[in-house]
Order: structure tokens, then C-alpha cells, then sequence
């Protein structure tokens, strides 16, 4: 964990470059917890930008979250999602001093959100708050699962999860894929219901959360973000996330 006067703040960004400032309002308690966490996560994660801030305050997130409540550890989770899934578009170096930084965040905030995805307490909680709960199964995506499915999913709240994107190899894309609606062009993932212990399969857990979260517009879509595509110009079958991915990337 780098110190929070350490010189390598003046060298990294965020979005108001003041990172480290409210880091230490954070770390301090020097004022309402929740409204510093959501000073802090848009610093991180605005407009889903990458910023290379992110990967020092990490470790100093997880510290703090280990000695926050239980409502208080899921809320951080929701708020901080984000910025951490945007590691994704822009991966860092291994063994560079920021990926180490990095690194550490995440085992430390992956020890704090296992035991809560399985905590009856906190699954109240995301039945209690379901735009709160859905953000939180989102963030503990970007920590425990892939991030670029993270990430995926929130580059797709751009169309409130309603359509889709793809472009396969062989030049074929559809900006307009319907989401809502079975498209000719997946086959959607069946998905089991979750026993709401087991972290085994990603689209499981991450479902089974966003059903306790009574979510009705993300959770629908996920058979068909996790199915498999065939090409209609040249039949080439991939994972639609890699449809996604390429498209993304080719923006």
C-alpha cells in the first residue's frame, strides 16, 4: 500500500486529480462515509474511464472496507464497481509497480465480499434496496468474476440493457441487437438457479444476486450475454461477449 503523501499521486490521474485528497476525508472519517465513498468512486470512474488512480487507492479501499458494517462494506462494493471493471479496457503491465497495487486491492477486497454475497443479512439488504443490490452484484463482478463482463455490462446501461452490439471477424456488425427479445443470431445460456452459497459458475451467482435484488432489466438479458452467437454472414458461432468485446474495441 502506497502512502497516501507518497510522491506517485502527483503522477497519476482521476478525473479531478484529487484522489489521494479525498482518500484521506475517507480514511479519516472526516465527514459522512457514504457521500466521501461517492466523491471517490466518480473521481475513479467517470464517463467508465480507466484511471491509473485507481490501482493505489485500491488497497487503501480495502482496508477501510474491512472495518466497515456490513451496509457500509456493500455500499463501497456498489460505488467503487465501476472504476475497478474499467481495468479491463486498459490492463496493467504485470509486475509493474501499479498492477502489485492493483493486485493487492483486489485479494483484499475479495477476503470482505465473499462472505457477504453469501450473508442472509445482506441478501435482505439487496431486497430492501434493488437499485443498491443490482450495482452491488455488479461490483462484486469486477472484483470476484471477469472484469470485462463488468465492464460489459456497464458500457450496455448506455442503452438501458435494451439492445446489444456485435461485430464478428468477417466484417458483419449490428449495433441494434434486441436485447428484450430472443435475436435469431444467439443461442441464449441456461441458466441454474443459484443455491445462493456457491461462487462456482459467474452467471450463476451473478444472476442469483440480481434476482434477490428484484432486478427486472438486467437479469433477463443475462442468457443472452452469456449464450453463444452464430454469424448470420458467415457463420462463424462465438461467445457474444467476444462479439461485444470486439465491437468495443473497434469503436
Amino acid at each position: 500500500m502506497v502512502k497516501l503523501d507518497d510522491p506517485v499521486w502527483k503522477t497519476v490521474s482521476a478525473a479531478g486529480n484529487d484522489a489521494d485528497k479525498w482518500l484521506q476525508v475517507l480514511t479519516e472519517g472526516k465527514r459522512d462515509i457514504r457521500e466521501t465513498i461517492e466523491i471517490v468512486a466518480e473521481d475513479l470512474s467517470h464517463q467508465l474511464s480507466w484511471y491509473s488512480a485507481t490501482a493505489y487507492a485500491l488497497p487503501h479501499l480495502a482496508a477501510l472496507c474491512g472495518k466497515l458494517s456490513k451496509e457500509d462494506q456493500v455500499f463501497l462494493i456498489a460505488q467503487m464497481g465501476a472504476a475497478i471493471a474499467a481495468e479491463a479496457v486498459c490492463p496493467l503491465v504485470p509486475d509493474t509497480q501499479a498492477y502489485l497495487e492493483f493486485q493487492e486491492g483486489l485479494e483484499g477486497l475479495r477476503k470482505e465480499i465473499k462472505p457477504l454475497i453469501t450473508d442472509p443479512d445482506v441478501h435482505d439488504l439487496l431486497n430492501a434496496d434493488g437499485e443498491l443490490g443490482s450495482m452491488f452484484a455488479l461490483g462484486a463482478l469486477a472484483v470476484l468474476g471477469d472484469r470485462s463482463h463488468a465492464y460489459d455490462l456497464w458500457y450496455l446501461s448506455g442503452s438501458t440493457w435494451e439492445e446489444g452490439y456485435a461485430s464478428c471477424v468477417c466484417g458483419w456488425r449490428d449495433e441494434e441487437i434486441p436485447l428484450t427479445e430472443q435475436p435469431e443470431c444467439i443461442e441464449p445460456f441456461e441458466l441454474d438457479a443459484w443455491d445462493k452459497m456457491s461462487l462456482d459458475n459467474e452467471a450463476v451467482w451473478l444472476n442469483g444476486l440480481l434476482e434477490l435484488a428484484g432486478d427486472t432489466v438486467i437479469a433477463p438479458v443475462l442468457p443472452l450475454l452469456y449464450g453463444e452467437g452464430t454469424c448470420p454472414e458467415c457463420g462463424r458461432r462465438e461467445p457474444y461477449w467476444t462479439w461485444l468485446d470486439r465491437y468495443r474495441e473497434e469503436m
